[in-house]
């Protein structure tokens, strides 16, 4: 049986998804970059490291990467795409199902479906898009999944938007969020179900993967909430004049719902379920 390989198998998303793929019976082989862990006990390293024969070894039909390697910025941008590029050649004809993120978008004109133009306005969102393209360019047999704001619990680690203002709070500090700031949460294991789900497919292109468009003062007070804490110590307050950031990535998820039948769930009650 051919089994599938999880890309950044210990982190944060990637961790969840390998749990989604083996309760559903499949084999799953997970790597790891520096942490290893039960879960992810294979090496593996973006930049330098051959992938063909660990696929061959394992006897791999999908891939599905979950590694958060946008953030190597030691490297430029033309050394990225050859790393994509090589890893994808290896990959041959197999399924590839990568996890990409909402920050391919500028930020202005949300919510954005899959198909919207892409303008990212920092060196991260340049190399999610670059990722894509190369997809594009040497695959035929992928899905792009873009989540929103990933939150949550996964092998019980709060995420650590959620985990910073809690400690904070705890900690008695007043904690500032901008309420013009718009994203699309959703909860970490609705995003691996729907990875799961979409690797099992035969759909390629593009699909969004966030919940209900929310500002990221009612994200926090939200998530406060879920957790039983009081979330009176969250102050809103509006995006500076002079801060250059995006205001509005959040996303269309109908896509998701037609091939997933996943309807993320708001985040007080993906908090209070188990997130």
């Amino acid at each position: 049986m051919n089994g599938t390989l999880v890309i950044g198998g210990n982190g944060f998303v990637g961790s969840e998804a390998v749990a989604a793929l083996e309760q559903s019976g499949e084999r799953v082989v997970a790597t790891h970059y520096r942490h290893t862990g039960s879960h992810a006990s294979v090496a593996f390293d973006f930049w330098s490291d051959e992938l063909a024969p660990l696929l061959d070894e394992h006897d791999i039909g999908t891939v599905v990467f979950a590694a958060t390697v946008e953030h190597g910025y030691d490297e430029p941008i033309e050394a990225f795409e050859r790393a994509a590029t090589r890893v994808l050649d290896d990959c041959g004809d197999r399924r590839f199902v990568y996890v990409s993120s909402d920050s391919v978008f500028e930020g202005i004109d949300g919510p954005y479906a899959e198909d919207e133009s892409r303008r990212p306005t920092t060196e991260y969102g340049e190399r999610l898009v670059a990722f894509e393209d190369t997809i594009r360019r040497t695959h035929e047999d992928y899905c792009i999944v873009r989540p929103g704001y990933v939150f949550g619990f996964s092998r019980g680690e709060l995420d650590p938007r959620l985990a910073d203002t809690r400690e904070r709070l705890r900690a008695g500090e007043r904690v500032e969020y901008f309420d013009d700031m718009y994203k699309s949460p959703i909860a970490v294991s609705e995003l691996a179900t729907a990875i799961r789900t979409l690797a099992a497919s035969d759909r390629v292109g593009v699909v969004h993967a966030g919940g209900p468009r929310t500002s990221v003062y009612q994200f926090h007070c939200d998530g406060m909430t879920g957790l039983g804490i009081s979330p009176d110590a969250i102050v809103s307050t509006s995006i500076p004049d002079d801060m250059d950031v995006p205001p509005d990535l959040s996303i269309v998820s109908e896509r998701l719902v037609d091939l997933t039948g996943i309807e993320p769930t708001p985040v007080r009650e993906a908090i209070e379920g188990g997130g």
